[in-house]
């Protein structure tokens, strides 16, 4: 799998978007398809927050993962999290993912960012394993969440 910015990828935010919204779309009912597909395009930076980045294999999109400044308006202290954590169901288990989440740790770590954040309803094991700490569990969006951290080595 190689790994791209999605600013260089515009033909692949449409799928992309899908994917987010129809995982992810239970946390934000008011949102529309176009409404996280022009989200997404907004998000489309290289080497700065925030930033897509895309797992591609040749000419598939298999996954992405996002730097964003906030994820959680209820913790507006915390800044920048690791967003759309996303691969497809049939790359799944391969190690993409946590290649695109080093891929992101590298992307803050090359802006001197020493934590990044993230939320998950149901991966907090998966993070723990990739050297994530729990800060609480709580309730968002209607969710039960974990807020988790990782410290970046500068």
């Amino acid at each position: 799998m190689r790994i791209e910015y999605l600013a260089d990828y515009d033909a692949l935010v449409p799928q992309l978007a899908q994917w987010h919204f129809a995982e992810w779309g239970y946390l934000q009912p008011q949102e529309t398809l176009d409404g996280r597909t022009a989200r997404l395009r907004a998000c489309c930076g290289h080497n700065e927050i925030p930033t897509v980045v895309v797992g591609l294999l040749g000419n598939s999109l298999c996954g992405s993962a996002m730097l964003v400044a906030h994820d959680m308006e209820s913790r507006p202290e915390l800044t920048p999290w690791l967003a759309g954590l996303y691969v497809a169901p049939e790359y799944r288990h391969k190690g993409y993912g946590s290649t695109l989440i080093e891929r992101i740790v590298q992307e803050a770590a090359a802006l001197k960012i020493k934590t990044l954040y993230l939320y998950t309803p149901d991966a907090e094991q998966y993070y723990s394993r990739l050297g994530w700490s729990l800060i609480e569990r709580c309730q968002y969006r209607g969710a039960n969440v974990s807020v988790m951290s990782r410290s970046i080595a500068g």
